[in-house]
């Protein structure tokens, strides 16, 4: 052994601390990481996951004016596995517990059933009634932040 390699020993023995602490913030940079690489793939699999429970879209587009049969051309189109309509309009909603008017968004829901695309995840209460007029469905953050309950 060298005296260069004693001196090297030596040296690396004195810096014991410094080269633990350096090992460790190594350590905890991968540690980070790795943790950081295993949430993104589980944020991407559970978007996946709701996605494909409640059929998200995949493509939206809006209209002023279409007719129905451009439902079948864009169905028709390589790649196209479901193409599902809707009417959505804004509008201004007065409700007596508020001051001024709320500005909402009207979207169409079939009749019967669930939409074959863009289900609805509904919380508390139920779904639309196709006989009823005077029921809406509302944003869970909306009726949480006036303290809205079903009924």
């Amino acid at each position: 052994m060298s005296a260069l390699d004693r001196k090297l020993g030596r040296d690396l023995w004195h810096l014991k601390g410094q080269i633990l602490a350096i090992a460790l913030v190594i350590a905890c940079g991968v540690a980070t990481y790795v943790m950081f690489l295993s949430t993104l793939e589980s944020l991407k699999a559970t978007r996946a996951n709701f996605y494909q429970a409640y059929r998200f879209a995949q493509v939206f587009a809006s209209l002023k004016r279409a007719p129905d049969s451009l439902a079948a051309r864009l169905a028709a189109i390589p790649g196209v596995a479901l193409v599902d309509t809707r009417v959505v309009a804004p509008t201004t909603i007065d409700i007596p517990q508020f001051r001024g008017p709320i500005t909402g968004l009207i979207t169409s829901v079939p009749d019967a059933g669930e939409p074959p695309l863009n289900r609805l995840d509904i919380k508390s209460g139920h779904g639309l009634d196709a006989g009823r007029n005077d029921e809406v469905l509302v944003s869970e953050a909306f009726a949480q932040a006036h303290r809205l309950r079903p009924g």
